[in-house]
C-alpha cells in the first residue's frame, strides 16, 4: 500500500511540476509527450485502416456482388 502511494505521490508532482524550472527535465517530457502523441496517431490510422478495410469488403461482397 506504501509503494502504490508513493507512486500516486511521484505521478502528482510530475503533473503539478511548474514548467520552465528545469530545461532538462521539460525537454524528457515534451519529448515523451511527443512521442505518445505519435503512438497514439499511429494506431488510429491502423484502427481507421482496418476498418475502412473490413467496410469495403462487406460493401463488395454483400451490395455489388
Amino acid at each position: 500500500m506504501a509503494r502504490l502511494k508513493e507512486k500516486i505521490k511521484k505521478t502528482w508532482i510530475s503533473l503539478t511540476y511548474p514548467y520552465g524550472l528545469d530545461k532538462e527535465y521539460d525537454e524528457k517530457c515534451d519529448i515523451a509527450f511527443i512521442k505518445f502523441l505519435d503512438n497514439f496517431v499511429t494506431f488510429c490510422w491502423c484502427l481507421y485502416i482496418i476498418v475502412a478495410s473490413i467496410s469495403i469488403y462487406f460493401l463488395i461482397t454483400r451490395e455489388l456482388l
